[in-house]
C-alpha cells in the first residue's frame, strides 16, 4: 500500500474573519458618569422654606432632596452601576425640572432662605491623562475607561443641576452600552448607544441653546463639558458611531458568511462619523478637548484606522466572491497597509503606535498583530491562487468606481429621541412682610441668575 495514504495531509489555513477583527471592531471608550459633590450640601426644603409651605410644594422639595441624594450615591459608588445611575437620574430630573419651572413662572415669589450652590464633576473630563485604564474582554469585546476625577464646577443656576442630571442619564446609557459590549450583548449595546446619542442630541439642539440664548453667563471654562453645546454635539456623533460598531459586530458574530458589501459600507460610515467627531472637537469644542483624556483621542485615531482597514478588507472579500480577483487583491493590499503602524506621530497613514503609548491600549496590540497576520495570510493565498489559476491583472491603482470613497459610507444614524416632559410648577407663596427679610437682596440676586435660563 502506498505510504502517502498514511501521511498527514496539510490543511488549508482558516481564512474566515478572526475573533480579533470582532474585538477590534467593537472597541470603544468608556466614559465615567458625572458626580455630585458630597461636600457641598443642597437642601431644597430649607432653601424654599418660606415660600414653599404649601403641602404639594413641601412634598416636591423633600422628594427632590431625597432623590438627589440617591443620584449622588449612585454616581459616587465604589463600583458604579450604569443601570442604577440611569434609574436615579430619571427619578430626579422631573423634580429639579419642576423646581426650575416653579421659579420661572413665579419669579416674584422665588425667594430663597438659603443660597443654592450646585457642584458637579464632569464624566468625560480627566485630570490625569496618563492614568487611564482599558478593559479588554478577551472573548467578545473591549473598552477603555476614563482617567482620574476631573475638576469640579460650581454654579447657582438650577438649570445647571437639571442639565447635569440629564447628562447623567445619557452617560449612564453609554456606560451601560460598554458593559453590554464587554458581555457580548451587542444588540443591547447598540440600543443603549442610540439612547445616549438621543440625549446628547436633545442637549445640544434644544436644551443648551435655550440656556445660552437668554443671555445667561454660560462661559465654557466655568462649566463641565456636558454643558457645552459643541461638546454634546460631538458626543451625539460619537455615540451613533459606537452604536454602529455594535451593529457591525452583531453581523460578524452570526454564523455563516456575512454580507461583505454591507459591512464595508458600515465600517466606512463609522470611519466617516469618527472623523466628523474629531473635526467638531478640534474646531468647535477646543475647551472640552483640552480637558479630556489624551488616551481617548489615541483610541479614536486607532479606530479610524481600524475601520478604514476593515472597510477595505470587506470590500476585497466581496470582490473576490464576485470573481473580481485582481481588484480583490489590490483592495486587500490596501487593507494591510491601512493597518500598519504610522511612521511618525504627524503621519495620517496607518494606525497610531500603541506599543510605546498609553498602557490602557496595550491589550489591543495582540489583536492588531493577529488581524495583520490574518490579512497577510489571506492576501498570500489569493495571490497564489491568482498566479496559478485565475491569472487576473492586479491594478497598481484602483479606479474610483472600484473602491468606496471617504464620505460615502453608510451611516445608520441610530438615535432614540429624548423628550423632557413638561413640568408642573409648584405653588410658591411669599408671606406678607417677607420682602423685608435681611437676606432679600441675596434672594433677588439669585433669582436673576435663575431667570437667565427662562424660555
Amino acid at each position: 500500500m502506498a505510504s502517502y495514504l498514511y501521511e498527514d495531509i496539510p490543511l488549508s489555513p482558516n481564512l474566515d474573519h478572526p475573533d480579533s477583527a470582532i474585538r477590534l471592531a467593537s472597541c470603544v471608550h468608556r466614559f465615567k458618569v458625572p458626580k455630585i459633590s458630597a461636600a457641598r450640601k443642597i437642601n431644597f426644603a430649607q432653601s424654599f422654606d418660606t415660600v414653599g409651605q404649601h403641602p404639594s410644594t413641601r412634598r416636591l422639595m423633600l422628594h427632590a432632596d431625597d432623590f438627589r441624594k440617591l443620584l449622588q450615591e449612585a454616581c459616587d459608588a465604589d463600583k458604579v452601576s450604569a443601570e442604577r445611575v440611569v434609574k436615579e437620574a430619571r427619578r430626579y430630573t422631573p423634580l429639579i425640572h419642576s423646581i426650575l419651572t416653579s421659579c420661572k413662572v413665579q419669579p416674584e415669589n422665588a425667594r430663597l432662605d438659603e443660597k443654592l450652590m450646585f457642584e458637579w464633576t464632569s464624566g468625560i473630563e480627566s485630570s490625569n491623562n496618563s492614568n487611564n485604564n482599558s478593559s479588554n474582554n478577551k472573548k467578545k469585546g473591549n473598552a477603555a475607561s476614563a482617567g482620574q476625577t476631573a475638576k469640579s464646577f460650581v454654579s447657582e443656576a438650577i438649570m445647571y443641576d437639571l442639565t447635569m442630571s440629564i447628562a447623567c442619564e445619557g452617560l449612564g446609557r453609554a456606560a451601560s452600552a460598554t458593559e453590554n459590549s464587554a458581555a457580548g450583548e451587542f444588540a443591547a449595546a447598540s440600543r443603549d448607544y442610540a439612547a445616549a446619542a438621543g440625549i446628547m442630541e436633545f442637549l445640544y439642539k434644544d436644551h443648551l441653546p435655550k440656556w445660552v440664548s437668554k443671555g445667561s453667563n454660560v462661559q465654557p471654562q466655568k462649566l463641565p463639558s456636558e454643558c457645552h453645546v459643541a461638546a454634546t454635539k460631538a458626543l451625539h456623533i460619537l455615540f451613533m458611531a459606537n452604536g454602529q460598531q455594535m451593529a457591525v459586530t452583531t453581523v460578524l458574530m452570526k454564523p455563516g458568511k456575512p454580507n461583505y458589501s454591507l459591512l464595508a459600507k458600515l465600517c466606512l460610515g463609522i470611519m466617516d462619523s469618527l472623523e466628523d467627531f474629531m473635526a467638531i472637537v478640534r474646531n468647535e469644542a477646543t475647551e472640552a478637548k483640552s480637558r479630556m483624556d489624551k488616551d481617548f483621542f489615541t483610541l479614536v485615531a486607532l479606530q479610524i484606522g481600524i475601520q478604514k482597514s476593515l472597510s477595505l478588507y470587506f470590500q476585497g472579500r466581496a470582490a473576490w466572491d464576485k470573481d473580481d480577483f485582481g481588484v480583490a487583491i489590490a483592495l486587500m493590499s490596501e487593507a494591510t497597509l491601512a493597518l500598519k503602524t504610522r511612521d511618525s506621530v504627524a503621519s495620517k497613514k496607518g494606525v497610531p503606535d500603541i506599543s510605546k503609548g498609553p498602557t490602557s491600549l496595550t491589550p489591543l496590540k495582540k489583536d492588531l498583530n493577529d488581524l495583520r497576520k490574518h490579512m497577510s495570510e489571506l492576501l498570500h493565498e489569493w495571490e497564489k491562487d491568482n498566479n496559478n489559476v485565475y491569472f487576473a491583472s492586479v491594478p497598481q491603482e484602483l479606479a474610483a468606481e472600484k473602491k468606496l470613497q471617504p464620505g460615502t459610507g453608510l451611516r445608520m444614524n441610530k438615535s432614540e429621541t429624548f423628550i423632557l416632559a413638561e413640568a408642573e410648577p409648584a405653588l410658591l407663596v411669599l408671606p406678607e412682610g417677607a420682602l423685608q427679610r435681611s437676606d432679600s437682596d441675596l434672594a433677588r440676586e439669585l433669582q436673576e441668575k435663575l431667570n437667565a435660563g427662562d424660555e
